[in-house]
């Protein structure tokens, strides 16, 4: 038998350093990407990520380096001496191709850094800061307004020479986010007949969160069928009276493994409600200034509502408080199969 010519080395380097959310939809392409390249080369995935988000990559099982940089905190910090260990790091390193998945300015200079001959990314007409794209050497143009995972395969794939994957594939990526399933702090239900539904509090800005009073309506609209939802926030308990139970100060090793052991995760357009997508867990988004049908993640399981169809960051587009708990409601139903219930009139409103 004849020996089979062993598949030439390939070094991949993405840089995607922030943010939750932003990283999730980034390291989605990986199944894909890997499937197209181990045909062909023995390809080594190293991937730039700020110390701060790093958690959520880890025990990724497409990623063979994962390196993570606290520019952030020495940015923030005016830190010099760290900078410079930072650049020495990223200046001993080498890779076939670099990839740009963030198109800033500071993810830009991280990979003029490192050595390369091949650095892709947005042209300037398709970046966020049009500056970053004077760094790279190749150059892919797409649309802004286009969904963020066809954006990023767009990048990724047209860099590696491969079928740009339809958005259609995109949304339905296999498993890709490793998953310690460390012991939670708390016991959880153990009634498995009933639903386990997480409402998630808190986003980055205040427009893009949901109020309160609407997940409490929600909550008791909940009530007869024995639900109590659990309300996840970053901060401290909720003062308001109602039907859930509070959690909060949880790590991200924590929030994966409570994501895990949901039935239904629902929240504004947050890094939460985007990991529970990726780790298969049915769930609703709700878009009020941000533009769904840019970053929407919808699958059978994974549905979304949208306040303002013509959303565009606007900072004071509150929109996101038109959505109705009852709409939110009906989704649950839909996804959970729950049985039809006489609901009180005092529930409704």
């Amino acid at each position: 038998m004849m020996a089979q010519t062993p598949k030439p080395p390939l070094k991949i380097a993405f840089i995607r350093l922030s943010a939750m959310g932003d990283i999730i939809h980034s390291a989605s392409l990986l199944p894909l990407l890997h499937e197209h390249l181990s045909s062909h080369f023995q390809a080594k995935i190293t991937w730039f990520v700020d110390l701060q988000f790093a958690e959520i990559l880890k025990d990724c099982p497409f990623i063979d380096s994962l390196i993570s940089l606290p520019l952030k905190a020495s940015l923030k910090q005016k830190n010099l001496p760290a900078l410079f260990s930072l650049y020495r790091q990223l200046k001993s390193l080498e890779f076939d191709i670099v990839i740009d998945l963030q198109g800033l300015l500071k993810s830009a200079l991280v990979g003029k850094i490192l050595k390369t001959k091949q650095f892709w990314g947005f042209d300037s007409q398709s970046i966020r800061e049009p500056l970053a794209s004077i760094f790279y050497t190749h150059k892919i143009k797409i649309p802004y307004q286009e969904h963020i995972l066809l954006r990023n395969a767009t990048l990724a794939f047209g860099a590696l020479n491969l079928p740009i994957p339809t958005l259609e594939m995109l949304l339905s990526p296999k498993i890709f986010l490793g998953l310690s399933k460390n012991p939670l702090p708390f016991t959880l239900s153990q009634e498995t007949k009933i639903p386990k539904i997480l409402c998630v509090l808190e986003t980055s800005k205040p427009n893009k969160t949901y109020p309160i009073e609407h997940f409490l309506t929600l909550a008791a609209l909940l009530k007869p069928h024995n639900i109590t939802p659990y309300f996840l926030t970053h901060t401290n308990t909720p003062q308001e009276k109602g039907n859930f139970i509070p959690l909060n100060h949880l790590n991200l090793e924590e929030v994966k493994t409570l994501l895990s052991q949901m039935d239904l995760v629902i929240g504004g357009d947050t890094g939460i409600t985007h990991l529970a997508w990726a780790l298969k867990c049915p769930s609703i988004t709700l878009f009020g200034a941000t533009p769904s049908q840019r970053f929407h993640l919808k699958t059978n399981q994974n549905l979304y509502l949208s306040a303002n169809k013509k959303a565009n960051y606007q900072k004071d587009d509150f929109s996101i408080a038109t959505i109705l708990p009852n709409a939110i409601y009906e989704l649950i139903q839909t996804l959970l199969k729950l049985p039809e219930q006489k609901t009180s009139q005092e529930n409704l409103q």
